[in-house]
């Protein structure tokens, strides 16, 4: 991936501010399925391209964390990398705490040493199968469980994005989710600050594998009604929504997922509005001003971005790097 000319950038101050930081790495997963060795080195070397200020996270699965650190001299003096784990989680409440402890105690063998080089603050990790269904006060209580283990263990900030299924019988639940989140991000205090949030996946090997946009707007919905962050996952490689012939299926374009939080967030849109911005597949609706950014008729200021990439919709991990930024080069973006 050859670095452009910064003297012919196309890039506005609205496109920086909505896509700063967006892409975590994920390049040990399909389909890209890299080497360990690999697919850190090319994370150093995207740190390095001219676009790596839309490069984010690294991110790989907790058990291999051991092996991250046998490639230390990987990791280059005077440059700090933030990870992001895939937790064990578990299929009950009890099953994933015992898990989440073993888990809290391998990032903190890992970070024995290289404090200064690699930090581990973000884990993913499943939602119990038992609480996706579950009520509010379940919800809080099985939090409060997270925050206990972590003021036992002493953990440094670790921030925590649940993944739920989006189907026809967990969504109805998400605003349920999402207020026990709000309620336990509120109430945190030092020395265990965790912000929790949800995470979605957009995508896979299977048709049946891409959420409905009905879903994916009801995720956002309740994210933003409640002040709770999200992120996503999988099948976000192009910007726009598309059709994709090897799957045979419509595709979520990831402008349009953050486009869609980002002006839900500024205009307080219902579930219809933030449907017909993750359908939308003219990427000339899509219009990145110098202080603003639009899609149709729809406008958000520079600062309002902002605040909603910080607070609602953070990221989106891709086993490619090059892709995003190929395809957004292709519309002239970049």
């Amino acid at each position: 991936m050859e670095a452009s000319d910064p003297s012919d950038s196309l890039i506005t101050p609205s496109l920086r501010a909505f896509l700063h930081d967006v892409i975590d790495y994920a390049g040990l997963f399909p389909p890209a399925d890299l080497s360990l060795h690999r697919a850190f080195q090319s994370h150093a070397e995207y740190r390095r391209e001219e676009e790596a200020w839309m490069l984010s996270r690294f991110v790989l699965p907790v058990g291999r964390l051991p092996d991250l650190k046998a490639h230390r001299p990987l990791l280059k003096e005077g440059t700090r990398y933030d990870l992001s784990v895939l937790g064990t989680g578990g299929s009950t409440a009890d099953t994933f705490l015992q898990a989440f402890e073993r888990d809290l105690q391998a990032i903190e063998d890992f970070g024995d040493g290289l404090a200064e080089q690699a930090q581990v603050d973000v884990m993913e990790v499943p939602l119990p199968d038992a609480l996706v269904g579950g009520s509010q006060a379940e919800g809080i209580e099985f939090l409060e469980s997270i925050t206990r283990t972590l003021v036992a263990t002493g953990t440094a900030k670790l921030d925590l994005f649940f993944e739920v299924p989006l189907r026809n019988d967990t969504v109805p639940n998400l605003s349920a989710l999402c207020a026990a989140a709000a309620e336990h991000n509120s109430q945190q205090a030092v020395p265990a600050r965790t912000t929790v949030g949800l995470k979605m996946r957009c995508g896979g090997a299977e048709p049946t594998d891409v959420p409905e946009v009905e879903d994916v707007a009801a995720l956002i919905v309740a994210c933003r009604d409640a002040g709770v962050p999200f992120k996503a996952t999988a099948g976000l490689h192009h910007p726009v929504r598309h059709y994709d012939d090897g799957l045979d299926t419509e595709m979520h374009g990831f402008l349009n997922v953050f486009a869609a939080a980002v002006l839900a967030a500024e205009h307080d849109l219902d579930p219809p509005e933030v449907q017909a911005i993750l359908v939308e597949k003219n990427a000339d609706n899509f219009r990145f001003l110098k202080d603003a950014f639009a899609w149709r008729d729809l406008t958000v200021s520079l600062d309002a971005i902002q605040y909603a990439r910080e607070h609602l919709a953070l990221s989106f991990g891709s086993c490619s790097f090059e892709e995003p930024v190929d395809h957004l080069r292709d519309l002239e973006w970049l």
